[in-house]
């Protein structure tokens, strides 16, 4: 099947959960066989894209177009007078008219029979992909990104972050619905949101959960070489306003309380691109080390005896806490750090909502330690089979049966 893959930011390196998510998935297409042209967006910085990122995406798809997105003074004019019609970042992924006549150029050889449009913001151009080529647009909807958006804007401390997130908000909720009107499916990342938008009328949505890699599951999930150096751990980007809001609420009242109890417990915080607040906080705390834009997961993630996903804001699935699954750490989360999972899937967390609660369940999980037999242990290893690839097979299928029974007149 040629699938013609619209992808929202360059997807490799996989620095956060989204481009963990994207990444899983175009490797798992790719590996089901399927045909892949892949349309993404770089950060323009005057060197063109990463030359080891754009050898990455080629050993899995068979056509790979990066388009810029520059931070001229030209650009940001530019999605100021599209505010008009367009949120910021759907402005920013409509390409200049030379861009766009190269891409088509090229996909008109490659002959898609499908649009697969991965997050919201590429949905103009890949709405234009479908009716050039006549051919059904699929969805994978990561949120219910309007009021995910509003969340952030209200949660932002900077007043910078905060217009900058506020940009995005005209029309955004107006787009999204559009988009899922249109999308012949939608692929919802969370049960949660999925039922949040059958409740409004949609019934054409499908529960696709993030994918593991089989190489990312065997190094999270392999056999222990060591013990680990650390008590508890967290692994996650440390710069949007949902999760800076969660480490700073973790290092100001539940930190103090865990060495108040036990002064020798030490806390390994990893993550991409912190914030100040996120530096400041970890350098005023006992007992904290920072580990700035680790490359490799695998090792941090099996270097804590309990691993921690303190978010209280969001929608969509928090990727980390399917990652922390494949981990043999104890699990700690807020419930909106598990919202979105099976109920089978949450079991194998302990839940807290309060400072006392999250304290008191890290001091448990760090007496017993890593899950290395038991009960507890198989139920975690049979969670993990619905994150798989075999996953994608289902998806692809869904995708063949309606492309096959789609008509509909090409339009140039």
């Amino acid at each position: 099947m040629r699938i013609v893959y619209f992808s929202c930011q360059m997807p490799f390196p996989a620095t956060h959960g989204g481009l963990v998510d994207d990444w899983a998935r175009i490797n798992a297409m790719s590996a089901a066989g399927a045909q892949l042209a892949l349309v993404t967006w770089y950060a323009e910085a005057g060197s063109g894209p990463d030359p080891a990122a754009m050898a990455a995406l080629n050993r899995v798809a068979k056509v790979v177009h990066a388009l810029p997105i520059a931070p001229s003074m030209s650009e940001r004019l530019r999605r100021l007078v599209n505010l008009a019609r367009w949120p910021s970042h759907v402005s920013s992924r409509m390409p200049a008219h030379g861009a766009l006549a190269q891409l088509w150029q090229s996909l008109d050889q490659f002959k898609p029979e499908a649009i697969w449009l991965d997050a919201l913001y590429p949905t103009a151009l890949a709405q234009r992909a479908a009716k050039r080529y006549g051919v059904p647009m699929f969805y994978r909807s990561h949120n219910i990104e309007h009021r995910y958006m509003q969340g952030q804007v209200k949660r932002a401390v900077a007043l910078r972050d905060r217009l900058a997130w506020s940009m995005n908000l005209p029309h955004l909720r107006r787009v999204e619905f559009e988009t899922w009107a249109v999308a012949k499916a939608v692929f919802d990342i969370s049960m949660d949101d999925l039922q949040w938008w059958q409740a409004h009328g949609f019934s054409h949505g499908h529960w696709l959960p993030p994918l593991v890699t089989p190489d990312k599951a065997a190094s999270l999930s392999g056999p222990n070489a060591h013990a680990p150096q650390y008590d508890v751990g967290y692994l996650g980007n440390l710069r949007t306003p949902n999760n800076v809001e969660g480490i700073l609420w973790f290092l100001r009242e539940v930190w103090p309380m865990l060495l108040a109890q036990n002064a020798g417990l030490n806390f390994l915080l990893a993550g991409s691109t912190p914030s100040a607040l996120i530096k400041e906080a970890a350098q005023v705390a006992r007992n904290v080390t920072l580990l700035e834009n680790p490359p490799d997961v695998g090792p941090v993630m099996r270097n804590a005896k309990v691993l921690i996903n303190p978010v209280f804001a969001g929608s969509g699935v928090n990727v980390k806490s399917v990652e922390m699954l494949f981990t043999p750490a104890r699990l700690v989360s807020s419930p909106q750090g598990v919202a979105g999972l099976p109920v089978a899937v949450q079991n194998c967390f302990d839940v807290a909502s309060d400072a006392q609660g999250f304290a008191d369940a890290i001091n448990q999980a760090v007496r017993q330690g890593w899950l290395d037999k038991g009960e507890a242990l198989l139920e975690r290893e049979a969670v993990r089979a619905e994150f798989g690839f075999r996953k994608i097979e289902q998806v692809l299928a869904i995708m063949r049966d309606m492309t096959d029974a789609y008509q509909e007149p090409r339009s140039r």
